[in-house]
């Protein structure tokens, strides 16, 4: 393993840094019990996060995977899922639907405390859904049908739909659905609020303090509902951008948590034989989808016949293994297999667009772009710079330059490519990998139905269909026992309209160090649910 290097200056001691303050906040705990077997109070984990620059915490309005894996130690939400996942109940402590599927009612716990010590009530539900629903990407099929939200009183919230949605409940999990607070927010700009950055939440633990570029760290909430739960002091971000980095980091026990991407995860599981750290499958995990979206504004990509041809020349299992390490599939199609009762294998893009390219030149031959002085045609694949993203693109750069196309690789900043894609729609084509989370209404619609406004990760495309757009509304509003022939329709006008180009459903890994008790419990979640840290526990000689 290479020693930790190049990160920033003096790396190594900004992590031991980073360490040394987790020991010193160890050491200050008070009453720690004595270690019998249960819980003791104290300790702190370094969690290391994929970025040096998080523009948002607040993941009602970013759904970026460290802003993701940070709020689950500071936000709750009115529901979350076990391994299996069954719902589970957190703010809410149970719910019902009305008869026709448009009225839904949550009774809320009581008690419950923001971090800052103001009372938690159905108010801030209701707040939360109007005043952030616009902004949240996956929550665009629900807003539209949003006929009235309400509290009849402190502990009740109710939502009534114009129409039904039988995802519903998906949709208002904790992490789709972090509440936030009423009184910091009301009457402010919420897109703008400093809030954003040092949140207010209902999670274990609350925001302390931010070191630009090193670390974000979070400490025990006073107010937290489910006392005398969390038993650690702290939960320290780490801010490591490279890959390489992270993974010697754990190895050098300077952190104790990281999810290696997939690329990673043999090495990862090759240093875990040390005996100091484990890697941790997750059984449940949402789809991972690394995509193509077009931009069928432009020309030649508005050409169904480019898209197709492109498609035939992409050799999708050489990406699974090459770049996945084969830890992921080909995709199938639009609806990823991971849900099971709504995907049909009938419509299957390992034979509809099998490698080819011979076929893929005919077909561009047959669109007007035959091969002059050996290109085509030229266009600009836009990536963000990391991984797995830019190995990715570099193997479809490739593929792609074999039948003839130029191709300019823009590997850009995430904020640089999110603007570049989502909203000025500059770009020819571009590549990201999409959560499906635990239904098509909430991770996979959004690449598809018409989208008018720039949110990020939602089509980017310019794709507006209407006879889509009315399969995926009578899919998403059906019973359960009719939802798959829609979804079959579904997938079969994607398949033919390309839009979007699925590649690959990757598996999930997280590594974590042995020290902590109670791990398990951290890792019985389903559909990216990560660690809060609230159960885990740090025996008094580890501190």
């Amino acid at each position: 393993m290479k020693a930790i290097e190049g990160y920033g200056a003096g790396p190594i001691s900004k992590l031991r840094a980073i360490a040394l303050l987790a020991g010193a906040m160890s050491l200050s705990a008070a009453g720690a019990l004595a270690d019998d077997g249960k819980p003791v109070r104290g300790g702190t984990v370094i969690a290391a996060l994929n970025s040096t620059t998080i523009p948002n915490l607040n993941t009602q309005m970013t759904s970026s995977v460290p802003a993701l894996f940070a709020a689950d130690v500071w936000a709750d939400g009115l529901m979350t899922y076990d391994r299996d996942a069954n719902r589970l109940p957190r703010l809410a402590t149970s719910w019902t639907v009305s008869d026709d599927g448009k009225t839904y009612t949550f009774a809320l716990r009581e008690g419950v405390k923001w971090s800052d010590g103001k009372p938690f009530t159905a108010a801030d539900v209701v707040f939360t859904l109007e005043n952030f629903g616009k902004f949240n990407t996956y929550l665009t099929k629900l807003m539209p049908l949003v006929d009235k939200a309400s509290a009849p009183d402190d502990k009740t919230f109710v939502l009534t739909l114009k129409e039904p949605l039988t995802a519903t409940l998906d949709l208002f999990d904790k992490e789709v659905f972090p509440l936030m607070p009423k009184h910091v927010y009301e009457g402010k700009d919420v897109a703008t609020h400093p809030a954003n950055i040092a949140p207010v939440g209902l999670g274990p633990f609350k925001f302390d303090k931010w070191v630009s570029g090193q670390s974000i760290t979070f400490v025990r909430n006073p107010h937290y509902w489910e006392a005398p739960k969390p038993h650690l002091d702290s939960v320290i971000f780490a801010l490591i951008p490279n890959p390489q980095q992270r993974l010697n980091a754990i190895v050098n026990g300077e952190v104790n948590w990281f999810r290696p991407e997939v690329v990673q995860v043999p090495a990862t599981q090759q240093a875990a034989k040390r005996g100091t750290f484990r890697v941790v499958p997750i059984m449940t995990n949402a789809p991972e989808t690394a995509v193509i979206d077009f931009n069928l504004r432009r020309s030649p990509i508005n050409n169904i016949k480019v898209r197709q041809a492109l498609f035939h020349a992409i050799d999708r299992q050489r990406i699974v293994q090459d770049v996945y390490q084969g830890l992921a599939e080909t995709a199938k199609n639009a609806i990823p297999t991971q849900f099971k009762n709504l995907h049909d294998p009938s419509v299957n893009y390992d034979t509809m667009y099998a490698y080819d390219p011979k076929k893929a030149a005919q077909l561009l031959d047959e669109a007007g772009f035959p091969l002059k002085d050996g290109k085509r045609f030229a266009l600009e694949l836009a990536v963000i710079s990391a991984p797995p993203y830019d190995a990715v693109a570099q193997v479809i750069q490739a593929q792609w330059t074999a039948i003839g196309i130029d191709v300019k690789l823009s590997a850009l900043d995430l904020q640089i490519w999110t603007n570049k894609v989502y909203t000025q729609h500059d770009f020819d084509a571009s590549i990201i990998s999409l959560t499906g989370r635990s239904n098509p209404v909430l991770g996979v619609d959004r690449s598809f139905v018409c989208n008018t406004t720039n949110v990020p990760f939602a089509n980017p495309t310019g794709y507006c269909n209407p006879e889509f757009d009315k399969v995926a509304a009578d899919a998403a509003s059906a019973p359960l026992d009719r939802q798959k022939a829609l979804y079959k329709t579904y997938a079969e006008i994607i398949s033919r309209d390309l839009n979007q180009l699925a590649l690959t459903n990757a598996r999930v890994f997280e590594a974590v160090t042995n020290n902590f008790k109670n791990l398990d419990a951290q890792f019985n979640f389903a559909f990216n649910t990560h660690p809060n840290w609230a159960e885990a526990w740090l025996p008094k000689d580890k501190q």
